[in-house]
């Protein structure tokens, strides 16, 4: 067997086999999931094509986007909405574990994607349904995108600087959370299958990630009365907490708990500020944000931001430079974390994109396919 076949073998999800007919970002994401898990992952795609292959920058018949969210799958294209189309998903259906779609409720209706139906036909079928929605409710016909969803579900009224405007989050936290999510119930619903024998139908939505995303908000609402709000890079938790200047730059830094304060203190030499009560615990330091802030920077603009960063880190405290996604590609940690994974088409202009965050035995798994062409 050779060292590739091993390899395959050893994933979690060998031997699985996934029809996916998603599309766009969030359904296309899950299905790479579970392929990234050593699935087999076959994307059914309709004879217009994912609309995702032409999201810029594109890269022939594919895109930045449609590399990412459709590695590790087999393309075929197949007309839902004719007879020797449903004839043909029919048959593949009969020895596949896993259906993806993210088709609204009544568009499920039209092509005759009745949950109920195909698990009756195929009972150890597992059904995954990602919609903007939900599939029940006033709005579940309602079409929706990760910014629209951001903006239902309050992600944007508090993203973003306090005196400025709601601004989308800048990558797709509800597409690809939706995604994860989907796969997540995927998984779940095929240990449930191992036990009885059973398909299920799994269902998720942009909606309801975006939900889960604010539970703090909301939380902090109930406690205390007082409109959610937006606090930049701060967080209304904690303080000292976000973007601070320093000599030449600005560096982030995190304090989750008095003990961490005082080591910040005592690296910027200014251990008064742990006795000043408008700083001494928490609750204060947040009530006092602003002026907590005023003081740290007076004390980190005595040198650049490099020493800082490595002082602090050194000392407990979380503190980081301000990257760009883009020096991952050249990051150390990322290299030592094998994080960058090699994109096996040399035709493609993407050489590396970054695996799953998980490990199995130390070993990530791999992108052994590219993104598929189109199968005209």
């Amino acid at each position: 067997m050779s060292t590739a076949n091993k390899a395959l073998g050893a994933l979690p999800l060998h031997g699985i086999k996934v029809l996916d007919a998603t599309s766009n970002i969030a359904g296309p994401f899950g299905g790479t999931v579970l392929g990234d898990l050593g699935a087999e992952v076959i994307k059914i795609e309709t004879p217009a094509g994912d609309p995702a292959r032409s999201m810029a920058p594109v890269d022939g018949d594919r895109s930045a986007y449609f590399h990412v969210v459709n590695r590790n799958k087999v393309a075929t294209t197949i007309d839902l909405k004719s007879r020797e189309g449903r004839a043909h998903l029919d048959e593949l259906l009969g020895s596949a574990d896993v259906f993806l779609t993210n088709f609204l409720p009544e568009r499920l209706q039209s092509l005759g994607l009745i949950s109920d139906e195909l698990m009756q036909k195929h009972p150890h079928l597992i059904i995954g349904n990602l919609s903007s929605y939900g599939s029940v409710g006033p709005d579940s016909d309602w079409p929706g995108y990760d910014a629209t969803l951001q903006a239902r579900t309050g992600i944007m009224n508090v993203t973003g600087e306090a005196d400025g405007n709601p601004v989308r989050a800048g990558v797709s936290v509800l597409d690809i959370g939706a995604g994860t999510w989907l796969a997540l119930g995927i998984l779940a619903a095929l240990v449930k299958r191992n036990n009885t024998g059973k398909g299920s139908l799994v269902e998720t939505s942009l909606f309801e990630t975006g939900a889960l995303w604010v539970s703090y908000h909301v939380a902090a609402n109930e406690l205390t009365g007082e409109a959610s709000k937006r606090s930049g890079s701060g967080h209304p938790a904690f303080s000292p907490y976000g973007i601070f200047a320093t000599k030449n730059g600005k560096i982030c830094i995190g304090v989750g708990s008095d003990n961490i304060f005082g080591k910040l203190c005592e690296v910027i030499s200014r251990l008064d500020l742990v006795s000043d009560s408008r700083f001494a615990r928490n609750v204060e330091r947040v009530a006092n944000a602003t002026a907590l802030r005023n003081e740290i920077e007076s004390a980190l603009s005595s040198n650049e931001a490099k020493y800082w960063t490595s002082k602090l880190s050194q000392a407990g405290v979380a503190a980081e430079s301000l990257m760009l996604p883009e020096n991952l590609l050249t990051d150390a940690q990322a290299q030592a974390m094998d994080v960058m994974l090699k994109y096996p088409d040399e035709s493609s202009g993407i050489g590396s994109l970054p695996g799953l965050p998980l490990r199995f035995d130390g070993e990530r798994p791999q992108i052994r396919k590219p993104a598929p062409h189109r199968d005209l």
